[in-house]
C-alpha cells in the first residue's frame, strides 16, 4: 500500500468529499443507529478518537451523540484535517499504523471506511495501544464480496487491480484478538447504492479519493477501454440504476490490558 499516493488521492479529493461522500454518510448513520446496543449501560466517553475522520461527519454524528465529550479526529491527509479545523473540530495528522497520541489516549475510537487502507496486523495494535483499559473499538471495514460490479467491468483492461484485496472478517476477528481485544463482535451487511450512468459510478469512488489501485497504474485507459467497462457494467443495471455494492463488516471490541 503506497500511502503517499493515498494520501494524496484524499487531499484532492477533501474539497467534493462532501458531495460525493453520499455512501461514507450512510454508513455513519447506520454505525450510530446500531450503537446504543452495543455499549455496555451507562457508558460515556470523556475521550473519543475519529480514526481516519475525514472532513468529519462521523465526528459530527458522535457529537450528537455526546455532545460534552472531549473529539480528536486524526486523519493521513493534511487537507481533510484543514476541513475538521474548519467545521470547528480538533484534529491532527497522522498514519492509523502509527498515530501521533500516547498510550492509553481515549476510551472511545470510532473508526469508520478507514482500515481498508491499512495492515490490519499493524493497525489494530496501535488502536489498542492509545485505548485506555476496556476502553471501546467501533469500526466498519470493507470485506470481499465489495466493489463486483468494478471488479468485472474493468477485469483484463490492464493488470492493474481495481479493487483492494479486502482482509475476511474471520481475519480481522483474529488480528483483532490478537492485539489484545476481547468481546469483539462482528457482522456483516451488504449496503448496495444505485447511480444513474457509468461516469456517477465512477464520481462516486473519485470523489471520495477511493480509487487507489494496490499495483502501480497503467497508462491512461483509452476511450475504447472506457466504452467497453461501461458496456459491461450496464449489465449489472437494475430498476433503480446501476448498483455499486460493499459488504461491510461492523466490529465492536474491548481494549483488555
Amino acid at each position: 500500500m503506497d500511502k503517499e499516493k493515498v494520501c494524496q488521492a484524499f487531499g484532492r479529493a477533501a474539497v467534493s468529499y462532501d458531495i460525493f461522500g453520499r455512501f461514507q454518510r450512510e454508513v455513519c448513520e447506520r454505525m450510530l443507529c446500531l450503537l446504543p446496543e452495543r455499549l455496555p449501560l451507562s457508558f460515556k466517553p470523556s475521550s473519543l478518537l475519529d480514526a481516519g475522520c475525514g472532513t468529519g461527519f462521523g465526528t459530527q454524528c458522535l457529537k450528537c451523540f455526546w455532545p460534552d465529550a472531549d473529539m480528536t479526529g486524526c486523519d493521513l491527509s493534511q487537507e481533510m484535517v484543514d476541513r475538521m479545523h474548519e467545521k470547528g473540530f480538533s484534529a491532527v495528522v497522522g498514519d492509523l499504523e502509527k498515530m501521533p497520541f500516547d498510550s492509553d489516549r481515549f476510551d472511545f475510537i470510532w473508526c469508520s471506511l478507514a482500515l481498508q487502507w491499512c495492515h490490519p496486523a499493524i493497525v489494530f495494535p496501535e488502536l489498542h495501544r492509545v485505548l485506555e483499559n476496556n476502553g471501546l473499538l467501533y469500526f466498519t471495514t470493507p470485506v470481499p464480496g465489495t466493489l463486483p460490479e468494478i471488479d468485472f467491468a474493468f477485469s483484463g483492461m490492464d493488470d492493474s487491480n481495481r479493487v483492494l484485496p479486502f482482509s475476511a472478517p474471520d481475519e480481522l476477528e483474529n488480528h483483532l484478538r490478537q492485539a489484545g481485544f476481547a468481546d469483539i463482535e462482528l457482522h456483516t451487511e451488504k449496503h448496495v447504492m444505485h447511480y444513474p450512468d457509468f461516469r456517477s459510478v465512477i464520481d462516486s469512488i473519485r470523489g471520495v479519493g477511493a480509487h487507489q489501485s494496490v499495483r502501480k497504474r497503467q497508462p491512461l485507459m483509452g476511450k475504447t477501454a472506457w466504452k467497453t467497462a461501461g458496456e459491461r457494467y450496464e449489465s449489472f443495471r437494475d430498476e433503480a440504476g446501476l448498483p455499486v455494492t460493499y459488504e461491510l463488516v461492523y466490529g465492536f471490541a474491548v481494549a483488555k490490558k
